[in-house]
């Protein structure tokens, strides 16, 4: 596709893909606990929990980044931030509609304010904040980010008030619907929106991603990450003994710590800076040309893997007897996630699952990809 970075489009493939394992094991498993509760869980199931960390601070930090690339491709200011906005109000309405639908498979307004509310809402906001200066802009968002427990302790966290929509997260008591989880909570996920829309300029050159440059701040978040863990700074302090090893890497991510933050943004930027190296070098990925296509139409890939991966769920409990009522969210504000006795597969079955979702996708989105291509359509563009 003209005028795309094969780097980036790679990453953003790299992460719906890893997005996908992460509802597969939702909706498939049959682990009667919370893959991240050390006193129950097992390495596997850790560890398939641990890597999907990855996926909502890449979206945020790549759709500032790619915010500033279509500003650097000649977008003024002034339509870039017009088509943030819009596209911020529409993520915000599907999140509270389609995506409520997908998730619950109800018909009674159940939805949560999800990863599409906090992009939308972040999108909006940045949509003033790109008038901002970059230094600025970048400075506050970074302070923000290493000083969260103490600015977030500063209001208290009530329960069910409405600051949770902009701090902490939690439930939130919502005019006429009621009980309303809230994920992805405005400030913690707009300030890394904001820093990889502020940082994007340094780590590019000609419109091309420094892949050298970037992999080094990645190295340099994830050891920041080692020192803030070992001292306590930005979450809690790590445990001193070997065999704790996960515990280590159990960092908070509901709203995002600094420690999370680290991790997850250096294993990004590693991970693009090693793809934008090799495509600078010419070098070929046909063996990763699937997570391309993912990531060109990446919002497309989310629509449909959630309604793919229930829907799938569904009929696994129909043909091998699985309770179906375990699928069905209503009527609350945090849905059930620990599956009833009798339900679902274990680890192995989900990566299973999850390889068939990924190869049913490639092939939708290979074709949808191809009409994006083809097409002129303005309202694509938010697709």
């Amino acid at each position: 596709m003209a005028g795309r970075v094969a780097s980036l489009d790679i990453t953003r493939g790299l992460i719906v893909a890893i997005m996908a394992l992460d509802h597969v094991r939702i909706f498939f498993a049959s682990a009667q606990f919370d893959p991240l509760d050390l006193s129950q869980t097992t390495p596997a199931w850790f560890l398939t929990r641990l890597v999907t960390h990855i996926c909502a601070p890449g979206f945020f930090f790549i759709a500032g980044f790619g915010a500033a690339l279509s500003e650097q491709n000649g977008l003024s200011k002034r339509a870039l931030a017009g088509f943030l906005f819009t596209r911020g109000v529409w993520l915000v309405v599907l999140e509270l509609t389609v995506m409520g639908v997908a998730w619950s498979f109800g018909v009674n307004g159940w939805f949560w304010f999800g990863v599409l509310w906090g992009l939308g809402t972040a999108m909006i906001a940045l949509a003033a904040l790109i008038f901002v200066p970059r230094l600025l802009l970048l400075l506050v968002a970074v302070m923000a980010v290493a000083l969260q427990q103490q600015w977030l302790a500063l209001v208290p966290a009530e329960d069910g008030s409405i600051w949770a929509l902009f701090g902490p997260g939690g439930v939130w008591e919502a005019p006429v619907v009621g009980s309303k989880l809230v994920l992805y909570p405005l400030i913690p996920w707009l300030c890394l929106m904001a820093i990889g829309y502020a940082v994007a300029p340094t780590l590019l050159r000609d419109g091309k991603p420094r892949g050298a440059l970037i992999l080094a701040i990645g190295f340099i978040l994830m050891i920041l990450f080692v020192a803030a863990r070992v001292l306590g700074i930005g979450g809690g302090i790590a445990p001193d003994h070997a065999q704790q090893i996960l515990a280590f890497l159990n960092v908070e991510k509901y709203p995002p710590s600094l420690q999370f933050s680290l991790l997850t943004i250096g294993a990004v930027l590693a991970f693009f800076g090693v793809v934008a190296t090799l495509e600078a070098h010419g070098r070929p990925m046909r063996m990763i040309h699937p997570l391309r296509i993912f990531g060109r139409v990446p919002f497309f890939f989310y629509i449909l893997h959630i309604y793919l991966i229930h829907g799938a769920a569904l009929l696994c409990a129909q043909l091998l007897g699985w309770p179906r009522d375990y699928l069905f969210w209503q009527g609350t504000s945090w849905p059930n996630l620990m599956p009833p006795d009798g339900y679902g597969t274990g680890i192995g079955g989900i990566y299973l699952a999850w390889f068939a979702v990924l190869a049913v996708l490639y092939v939708m989105c290979l074709w949808f990809a191809g009409v994006k291509e083809r097409s002129q359509a303005g309202w694509l563009r938010y697709f």
